[in-house]
């Protein structure tokens, strides 16, 4: 892992959930079920929601709040979706998402004590993320998204 520097590497935080906004968000509009449809639009709304929650964190340093990020895994991650079932879909999402989870680890134990509500908060966002990945990879289905939605304050209703 790269070093850090703290606290511009919390602009890595906010990319990723650009990323994962813009990919959902493309992802929704490919859904092949209602139920992929409600997954992908309740992921969508998670990193909707943080990425606003984000925006404070990065103000107070001085880090830029434009919305520019690599989003060259977006199109590859459609492809695969389309190409994939979806316990399939899932499965190729775990080592991502863990990647990411370590990296925000990574990034939380770095961070100020003056940030260490928000920084644990990605933690637990990436953890959820890849609690439903991995029971959607295992066939686990019954209570995927609990740990993700527990986190919005503006889930989705449940039409599928």
């Amino acid at each position: 892992m790269e070093n850090l520097t703290y606290p511009a590497c919390t602009r890595e935080l906010y990319e990723s959930e650009i990323l994962g906004e813009t990919l959902f968000l493309a992802l929704v509009q490919e859904a092949k079920t209602p139920r992929d449809r409600y997954h992908l639009g309740t992921l969508l709304q998670l990193e909707s929601e943080t990425k606003a929650r984000l925006r404070p964190l990065l103000f107070t340093h001085g880090v830029s709040l434009d919305e520019v990020a690599d989003l060259s895994l977006v199109e590859l991650a459609i492809d695969a979706y389309r190409d994939m079932s979806w316990q399939e879909f899932a499965a190729l999402n775990v080592p991502v998402v863990e990647g990411f989870l370590a990296r925000f680890r990574a990034i939380a134990e770095l961070g100020d004590e003056a940030d260490r509500e928000i920084l644990e908060s990605m933690v637990r966002h990436e953890a959820s993320i890849l609690r439903w990945a991995t029971m959607e990879r295992d066939g686990n289905i019954d209570g995927s998204l609990d740990d993700v939605i527990a986190q919005l304050n503006y889930p989705l209703p449940d039409v599928s």
